[in-house]
């Protein structure tokens, strides 16, 4: 049946016709009616709509009384309606003809979500590395990696205002009402960055009666967490809302060779929130965000070694190992991340005319960022890397929003600027003999000429002699020069402006007694300004540009051999082009423009008032741009991606609310897929040529009449490049590059990924409170880890899981929670790549270890 669905889908891509899109939207209908026939059946009783009342159900949604309750509970148990904007207009979230997941804040603080990485377990095919030091969304496979010029495929957005960075995600989680992760490109409402998604925070809005509630959690690792929120008002129209939050945690990672830990937790939050009803058609609000994020230490750790580059570490660090869940690092620089971000947002609404709604939202943010890291994650004094960026950004939204009807639209006009200006400076401590001999690529390259280059590169790299008299060696020069000084430097400055200006629009024409069709699309035009700078510098004779040039830099040049040429300067950098094939000092001005087009179309069909199906075929749009680690001019520049996804989908309630059953096929096309390769010292984009995408999303929940809520959602994804014949190649292989990787499967896609949730409230005995509890079993399939999908960067399947267990007040003025993640400490890599430098050798990070908290919450 599932391959049956996707040769549909597949078929209609193909033929890409008016004819495709209505054949499959008949095959749509008549396997959902299947699908809800006895359902049906069972409305037809007091549940079921007249049919006057199923066509005008829309317009009797007051957006009024949405908005100041966002979930309404039923009159009898029952699941919850959540109402989500994914339209740019309150719904129901079982009426968006969209794969969409919607987690309500309530939900978010009682299973302590505290950041994105948990908040992803309860996602279908959505991947968070919720860090510090490297931020990173990825949906339905497809994300952006660490790169300052990178744009984002999943939007990011908070309160309605777009986020251009990853780094948001780690300060969105404050006082939250809910959050909506759409799935699929949302391209038309939401921007030219959104070919793989968006996830939209909202946060809790000013009410009108006094209110105050707080919580203090303890931990493992002198975890340390307190949020405070009050609301109330100034005037019978003017009202406030005030959140403010500080944690702190040791770090779970401890470096022997500096002795501090990693990876530990210091932020402070606050948001302050005004709305003035000034008239009874118009509304100002006001919103200032204000975050300060530190850690000492990303956590990094050395994952696999090559018995040569581990002797060498040991030279420095005798308790240096290749073990990733030790919970120990071995790095002789210590790494930082500070973060202060600020933003201020100004959203007016007023209602017109015939309960029309002009509303503009205007934000102006700015971010200040410094990334320090020891960048070979060993303890050898090797490459030291700063990545400081500061961005401003100023948006402005102004769209007009009909009411509720029979026909029903919004329409805008969006403006966006940006301004990034960062720098990505590379220390390097090495005399080019030190490094051929630490590394062995000297001897290697002599390996890639004999009959078997495979196992003469093993007995080079696996040579622990010559790896401990090369740390000994290193050691002692460095000494006798006093300590570890650079010996030569890349300086990379990158400064962008883009100005980005669209016009977008989508309609929904009810048409019949239950059918619904929307058109919509998205006119982009975008402008980018570029300069950069990339400097080698040679700090033994103070000599700039380079000694020696490498790979494509040596074209039309006299090669000396070895696939390396002369520089113009002969005191420049002998290094970096060793490190970096290619590497060669250049300054660019560059501006580039792109007009596009993004349209939307899809058809509903509601069999009653809780059970619909759904056709959608959207395009998405990711915009080019410029790399933030160039090494040369030709890797500088990459193109736009697209994304065109057809999506079939139906989603239902049962037993009068108590159970809900949502499932959609999706299939997704990309052309010019961008792909973030890792160089040795940094990411470089380039495009793949295409890659495909499919597969089937799935929802379940049910309020048992003993009030156990079961839950089980999850993805069954299938993904291949298409065509990427110009790939990169893993690290130790021993054939010329490049590699073909088509029809091999996306990284961070795994094939299954499912969680199942059991949770309980209710009285025991007559004791004078509620108890409640709750379980969380997240399974997923192999992950690769990296680009080249190297087998040694993977994530194994399994399962984790969390357990929770309390005791709250009846009328929740109170709460004491005992929370457990990962409580069988299952051993899993969260990131993993190639170690600079150090062939064969990869670092990379994992998921803690079990760990325990209590909260204690009050509010009234």
């Amino acid at each position: 049946m599932l391959q049956a669905s996707f040769q549909v889908l597949r078929a209609l891509h193909e033929q890409a016709s008016f004819r495709a899109v209505r054949s499959l939207t008949a095959t749509t209908v008549c396997a959902a009616a299947m699908f809800t026939a006895n359902h049906a059946v069972a409305q037809e009783g007091p549940f079921r709509a007249s049919a006057d009342e199923a066509s005008s159900s829309k317009a009797k949604v007051s957006s009024e009384n949405a908005s100041k309750q966002a979930r309404r509970p039923r009159e009898r148990p029952a699941l919850e309606e959540i109402v989500v904007t994914a339209q740019k207009r309150e719904e129901d979230v079982q009426s968006v003809p969209l794969s969409i997941t919607a987690i309500g804040g309530d939900d978010i603080a009682e299973k302590n979500m505290g950041d994105m990485n948990e908040v992803a377990n309860y996602v279908p095919n959505l991947d968070v590395l919720a860090t510090p030091s490297f931020p990173s969304i990825y949906m339905r496979g497809l994300g952006s990696s660490y790169n300052r010029g990178f744009e984002q495929s999943v939007a990011l957005l908070i309160d309605e205002v777009y986020y251009g960075r990853a780094s948001y995600i780690n300060q969105a989680l404050l006082d939250l009402d809910t959050i909506e992760v759409m799935r699929g490109p949302q391209g038309t409402l939401f921007g030219k960055n959104a070919s793989a998604g968006a996830i939209h925070f909202r946060t809790a809005m000013p009410e009108q009666e006094f209110g105050l509630k707080g919580d203090v959690l303890l931990g493992d690792r002198d975890q340390q967490r307190y949020r405070l929120v009050a609301t109330g008002p100034v005037t019978d129209r003017l009202t406030w809302r005030a959140a403010l939050m500080s944690q702190t945690r040791d770090g779970s990672v401890y470096n022997t060779t500096i002795g501090i830990d990693e990876e530990n937790i210091d932020n402070q939050a606050g948001r302050l929130r005004l709305e003035w009803a000034a008239r009874d058609d118009l509304t100002l609000g006001l919103t200032l965000n204000a975050t300060l994020m530190g850690q000492h230490g990303e956590g990094s750790q050395v994952i696999r070694a090559r018995p040569r580059h581990l002797a060498a570490m040991q030279v420095f660090d005798a308790q240096t190992s290749a073990d990733p869940y030790d919970e120990l690092t071995a790095k002789n620089e210590q790494g930082r991340v500070v973060r202060d971000a600020y933003d201020a947002t100004i959203k007016a609404e007023w209602i017109f005319g015939d309960e029309y709604t002009l509303t503009s939202i205007s934000n102006y943010s700015w971010l200040d960022e410094e990334v320090r890291m020891d960048a070979d994650f060993s303890p050898i004094p090797f490459l030291i890397l700063d990545n400081n960026e500061e961005l401003r950004q100023y948006s402005q939204e102004l769209r007009v929003t009909s009411p509720p009807g029979a026909f029903e639209f919004v329409a805008g006009l969006f403006y966006m600027k940006a301004d990034i200006q960062a720098d990505y400076n590379i220390r390097q401590f090495l005399e080019l003999s030190e490094l051929l001999l630490v590394t062995g690529e000297g001897e290697r390259m002599a390996c890639l000429r004999s009959s078997n280059p495979g196992e003469c590169q093993d007995q080079v790299l696996n040579n622990a002699e010559a790896g401990r008299l090369a740390g000994q060696t290193i050691q002692d020069r460095q000494q006798a020069e006093g300590g570890p000084a650079p010996v030569e430097t890349a300086l990379t400055r990158f400064e962008q402006v883009t100005d980005s200006i669209a016009l977008f629009g989508q309609a929904t024409w009810h048409f019949a007694e239950r059918w619904s069709a929307t058109l919509g699309g998205r006119l982009n035009y975008e402008n980018k300004t570029l300069y950069t700078a990339h400097t080698l510098v040679n700090n033994r004779t103070g000599g700039r540009g380079n000694a020696f040039l490498s790979g494509s830099s040596c074209d039309g040049r006299l090669l000396t051999g070895g696939g390396y040429c002369l520089g113009d300067n002969p005191d420049g950098a002998t290094i970096f082009p060793f490190i970096i094939a290619g590497d060669t000092q250049f300054d660019a001005q560059r501006e580039r423009s792109s007009v596009d087009f993004s349209p939307k179309a899809s058809v509903q069909y509601d069999f009653t008032d809780s059970a619909m199906a759904y056709l959608t075929v959207a395009q998405g749009y990711k915009s080019g741009g410029y790399t933030g680690q160039p090494v040369n001019p030709d890797n500088l520049e990459f193109d736009a991606e697209t994304a065109l996804t057809y999506e079939v989908g139906a989603k239902s309630e049962w037993l009068g609310g108590a159970a809900r059953l949502n499932a959609s096929l999706f299939y997704t096309d990309f052309k010019d897929l961008q792909v973030s390769t890792f160089n040795g010292v940094g990411y470089v984009v380039e495009n793949a040529a295409s890659a495909t995408i499919y597969g089937i999303e799935y929802e379940a929940m049910l309020m048992t009449p003993y009030s156990i809520l079961i839950g089980l959602n999850g993805a069954l994804t299938e993904s291949e490049y298409s065509s990427f014949p110009r790939a990169a190649c893993t690290a130790e292989n021993t054939n010329p590059p490049p590699c073909d990787l088509t029809g091999r499967r996306l990284r961070l896609v795994p094939e299954l990924k499912t969680t199942f949730t059991l949770g309980w409230q209710g009285g025991v005995l007559d004791w004078p409170f509620l108890t409640h509890a709750g379980m969380t079993a997240s399974y997923t399939t192999e992950v690769a880890l990296a680009t080249d999908l190297d087998p040694i960067d993977v994530r194994v399947p399994g399962t984790t899981y969390g357990l929770q267990a309390g005791i709250k007040a009846h009328d929740d003025s109170w709460h004491i929670t005992l929370f457990g993640d990962n409580v069988t400490s299952r051993e899993s890599l969260a990131a993993a790549q190639d170690s600079p430098g150090l062939r064969g050798t990869h670092f990379g990070g994992v998921y803690p270890s079990a760990s325990y908290e209590i909260e204690l919450g009050f509010r009234f």
